[in-house]
Order: C-alpha cells, then sequence, then structure tokens
C-alpha cells in the first residue's frame, strides 16, 4: 500500500484548515463564515453590511496567503489548474463507471 494518503482525504483536510484558519481570523468581525457568504450573495447591501463582507474578503484573501505561502503564482496555478481541476473537469465528461470493469 502506498504511503500517500488519498487525494481526497488531503482536498478534504486542506478546505478543513482553511475554514478554521478563516474562521479564526474572522472572530473580531463578529461574523461567521456562513454568515458572510449569505451576504455575498444578497444583491443590496447597507454600508455597514458592505464594510463588513469586504473585511471578511480581506480575511479569505490573508488566509489563502497564508496557504500558498512559498511556491510561485505560476507554481499556484499549475497545481490547482492542471494538476487537479482540469483533469477533474475532462472526467466528468466520461460516464462514471469504468466500462471494461463492468460484468455482464
Amino acid at each position: 500500500m502506498s504511503s500517500l494518503l488519498p487525494i481526497s482525504f488531503v482536498l478534504h483536510d486542506v478546505a478543513r484548515l482553511l475554514r478554521k484558519r478563516f474562521e479564526k481570523r474572522s472572530r473580531a468581525s463578529g461574523l461567521s463564515r456562513a454568515q458572510s457568504g449569505v451576504l455575498a450573495w444578497l444583491p443590496y447591501l447597507t454600508p455597514q453590511a458592505r464594510a463588513r463582507l469586504e473585511s471578511m474578503a480581506g480575511n479569505g484573501q490573508r488566509t489563502r496567503g497564508e496557504a500558498f505561502a512559498g511556491p510561485s503564482p505560476e507554481t499556484r496555478q499549475h497545481l490547482l489548474q492542471t494538476l487537479i481541476k482540469s483533469n477533474l473537469l475532462a472526467a466528468c465528461t466520461q460516464p462514471a463507471v469504468d466500462r471494461e470493469k463492468v460484468h455482464g
């Protein structure tokens, strides 16, 4: 068995850590991650709500900056687009069942 963790576990764990860090950074704003998500979808915001949402967007940028510290922007883009997203997008156009593995 490979010593590498399954990619689904790693992706899930990274997403969990990003949420955890974002929420820790955003506690001072008085909005939860879920509340800021709702604000992002509302078409009309009061000036106070817009300022809070902009603050949360800044928290998101800082959190992503921490997560991607080290690799160059080109390496980050390659990792996200080429290695993961483009492969999954291509796979989503294929049938979900491998025809070679179907017995019958």
